[in-house]
């Protein structure tokens, strides 16, 4: 028998108020050539019982003990066959023609190993859809510099992008799915496809109140690991890697990367920024490069107050970029150090349980 179009890889934990109605979402699709692999994390309400009262043989099933959403979502991987993979949480929901918008793409695409359908909120009975943020092709790993601009019910993947790059990174609890979006859409853009939304996230059911701080370190580790590993190149693309950077190239990655609205500001994190710029300069022999880009900022006038802002911190950074300069402090040590300056009394307790569990 031939693999199915697509798999649905569906993690489950505790969610029997909600699982039905997302595995209902995904039985009922409009294109039936599918299966649906669940996974019981170590549920320990009624949630398996709710499952196993569906007949279909296109459903299978996984029980394994309790290890988190990460550990779930490989065990469903592993046990794909189709040739795509769509990701739904066990509280949310498809629309009934998600997997027939990406079939449609791909059948028309043959080389198209990605695509990302539009989205939106379920907020009790109230549905909103979301912005889908189209970035330039150059700019889509830069993009993430915001945060996730893909919500990872949006994605579908080529399962040989599992085989080339790996599962699910186990050591990303909350932005498991930013991590393995960065990965793939470095190696191809992916396809935005037009029209409703596909997939609708529900909001408020069950997330801790400090999920969303978690989710911003999750994601600014994934960068601060990128650019300590290839600097600058480590947030732009493939094809680009293996080029020496410009100064008009190095100036508009700096206005992304120290922009105000973007995580790194957001997290006080600026410092250790600098940091990598100027060591991952240094390591490739391209210190040279950041005077001319810290001139070349202070020449601009469509918004001088943040070119001159920009510039004073390359302009400390190149200070640092010197012949035996040495590597920067870890992500780690800066989160404590971090961690130590923060008034919030709920937030350095947020950022000590990172610390013992996110690394």
């Amino acid at each position: 028998m031939s693999p199915p179009r697509f798999t649905v890889i569906m993690p489950l934990y505790n969610h029997e108020k909600y699982v039905a109605a997302a595995v209902e979402s995904v039985l009922g699709q409009s294109f039936g050539d599918f299966e649906l692999v669940v996974c019981n994390d170590g549920s320990t309400d009624a949630s398996s019982e709710v499952v196993r009262g569906f007949i279909d043989a296109r459903l299978r099933w996984i029980d394994k003990p309790n290890a988190g959403t990460v550990s779930a979502l490989n065990a469903c991987v592993l046990e794909s066959r189709g040739t795509f993979v769509c990701w739904l949480s066990s509280d949310d929901l498809f629309g009934p023609d998600k997997l027939l918008t990406h079939h449609r793409h791909h059948a028309s695409n043959p080389a198209s190993a990605l695509s990302v359908a539009p989205f939106g909120y379920l907020n009790g009975s109230e549905w909103t859809p979301a912005k889908q943020i189209r970035t330039a092709p150059r700019a889509r790993l830069l993009q993430f510099v915001y945060g996730n601009y893909v919500n990872g019910l949006s994605v579908c993947a080529n399962r040989v992008l599992y085989t080339l790059f790996g599962m699910f990174d186990e050591r990303y609890q909350i932005a498991q799915d930013v991590e393995r979006a960065f990965t793939f859409f470095r190696y191809q853009e992916p396809a935005f496809i037009d029209g409703l939304p596909q997939s609708h996230t529900r909001l408020y059911t069950g997330h801790t109140p400090d999920v969303g701080l978690l989710g911003d370190l999750d994601t600014l580790k994934i960068l601060c690991q990128a650019l300590q590993r290839k600097g600058l190149q480590g947030v732009m693309l493939a094809e680009e890697a293996s080029t020496a950077l410009t100064v008009d190239t190095l100036v508009g990655v700096c206005e992304w990367l120290f922009d105000a609205r973007n995580l790194f500001y957001r997290l006080h994190m600026r410092e250790h920024l600098i940091d990598l710029v100027a060591y991952g300069l240094q390591s490739a022999g391209q210190a040279s490069v950041l005077p001319a880009a810290v001139a070349a900022l202070r020449a601009r006038g469509n918004d001088p107050r943040t070119a001159e802002i920009v510039a004073g911190l390359v302009e400390v950074g190149a200070a640092l970029a010197r012949p035996g300069s040495v590597c920067p402090q870890s992500f780690v040590e800066r989160v404590v150090r971090l961690k130590d300056s923060v008034a919030s009394a709920d937030h350095r307790a947020v950022m000590e349980r990172y610390l013992k569990t996110g690394f």
